[in-house]
């Protein structure tokens, strides 16, 4: 954001570094802003850092003999007022059915078809070939993602079809509002207060596993068709759980137990896999407690940062908003995978050849807060340690039939969707209670 207002002011009228450094810091959110910061800003917006000096596209202002900084010419300004903006859509992607091949480009994958609708691209991301999905009241298998379009083809086989998510269903969890949940499990005697049907639902919870105390991490483990569920009970929030999940399952992986998925929610998160976590920590006492140890916000969580996609698209909202990457032109606009297609381009080059670029450094930022929340992450790890509290079951809690009912659920809409979840839900308080 300060890179596009410093871009603006060139665009206004010629200012004075010093100048302006004075009236970015005189405002709140940029009142500590060191100088250094500010001046790799300045040298961002004028050359594109480094690793791109060489390109002049990348050149937006540049220094008069007076030491006034002004925008480098007249077609600048023009950019600059029709890509101005905080606002970044998210980038979408067509789902199409395929009738032919697609040669090496898309690995063989099939292209060409009908258009079913369209789905966020950071959910396309996170799938390899020959992962199910449900979509348009159908199970698809996810084959390639091939310019603007998610190619895929009906299926019947395959377990637990994903559901596709959108950046807007991501509910926070307030800080506060999560500490009183938490006291309020650790106190029975405020249950009264509670709606009937939630205060017997814990009354069954204390009956069939355990509560946790406020300040103690409640884990079960308890088989179910056929595979071994860990659910845990942070009530962090969705993101903070999300983050969760997936460092978990990258530790599960390397201790060999096969983990095949996971799902979270704002209370809970739940990890599935072919490996009894419950026997190894029988086996080897103190096994939990270390998965959930705080390092794994150190080399676990950058190892997966690199892997992931999520660190591009995040990278992409910066490179928009920062103005690298302009999203249109005189007289047409870029399609979204052309956006795409440029900031991955320049996110390579940059993280080979210039990694402490501020723009990777504010992709990195904007990663740790609004996407992972890695600050409350790392309180929980902190507030929990010494304080985990495993259950074992020998089947499901009612605490978990929440977090199961997420699992391969159809997305169905209206009378019907209340049917499933009702016949869902009767069949896991039937399994509750047994």
């Amino acid at each position: 954001m300060l890179a596009q207002h410093v871009l603006g002011m060139a665009c206004t009228r010629p200012f004075r570094a010093d100048d302006l450094f004075v009236e970015v810091t005189s405002a709140a959110p940029y009142a500590a802003l060191p100088r250094k910061t500010f001046d790799d800003i300045l040298a961002f917006v004028a050359t594109g850092g480094y690793a791109l000096r060489s390109y002049e596209r990348f050149a937006k202002i540049r220094m008069d003999k007076d030491g006034y900084w002004r925008a480098a010419s007249p077609s600048v300004v023009l950019q600059y007022r029709m890509n101005v903006g905080t606002i970044v859509e998210a980038s979408m992607l067509k789902v199409r059915f395929g009738k032919g091949r697609a040669g090496k480009a898309a690995g063989g994958a099939v292209f060409g078809g009908r258009v079913l609708g369209e789905i966020e691209e950071y959910f396309a991301e996170t799938m390899v070939t020959g992962d199910t999905f449900v979509f348009a009241g159908q199970v698809l298998r996810f084959e390639a993602i091939v310019e603007d379009s998610v190619l895929v083809t009906r299926t019947t086989a395959g377990s637990d079809p994903k559901i596709p998510s959108y950046a807007g269903g991501k509910f926070p969890l307030s800080t506060h509002l999560a500490s009183r949940v938490r006291a309020i499990l650790a106190e029975p005697q405020s249950w009264s207060e509670l709606p009937q049907q939630v205060a017997e639902w814990l009354q069954l919870q204390r009956e069939k596993s355990r509560l946790p105390a406020r300040e103690e991490l409640l884990v079960e483990t308890f088989p179910r068709a056929g595979r071994f569920h860990m659910a845990v009970y942070p009530f962090e929030g969705r993101l903070a759980h999300q983050t969760l999940g997936m460092l978990l399952t990258r530790r599960l992986e390397r201790a060999r137990l096969k983990p095949q998925g996971f799902v979270a929610n704002d209370y809970a998160l739940s990890v599935w896999g072919l490996g009894d976590i419950g026997q190894r920590e029988a086996t080897q006492p103190g096994f939990i407690a270390n998965l959930f140890d705080q390092d794994m916000l150190g080399d676990d969580l950058e190892a997966w940062l690199t892997e992931s996609a999520l660190m591009k698209r995040t990278f992409r909202y910066c490179a928009v908003i920062a103005g690298l990457i302009d999203r249109k032109f005189p007289g047409q606009e870029k399609r979204s995978r052309q956006v795409t297609m440029s900031t991955d381009l320049v996110y390579d080059v940059l993280r080979s050849h210039e990694p402490d670029h501020v723009l990777l450094r504010a992709a990195r930022a904007d990663a740790a807060t609004g996407l992972l929340d890695i600050g409350r992450l790392a309180e929980m790890l902190a507030r929990i340690k010494g304080h985990i509290l495993h259950q074992p079951l020998s089947r499901v809690s009612p605490l978990s039939v929440p977090l199961l009912l997420e699992i391969g659920r159809e997305s169905v809409y209206g009378e019907a969707m209340d049917a499933l979840l009702e016949e869902a839900a009767g069949q896991l308080m039937t399994e509750v209670m047994e």
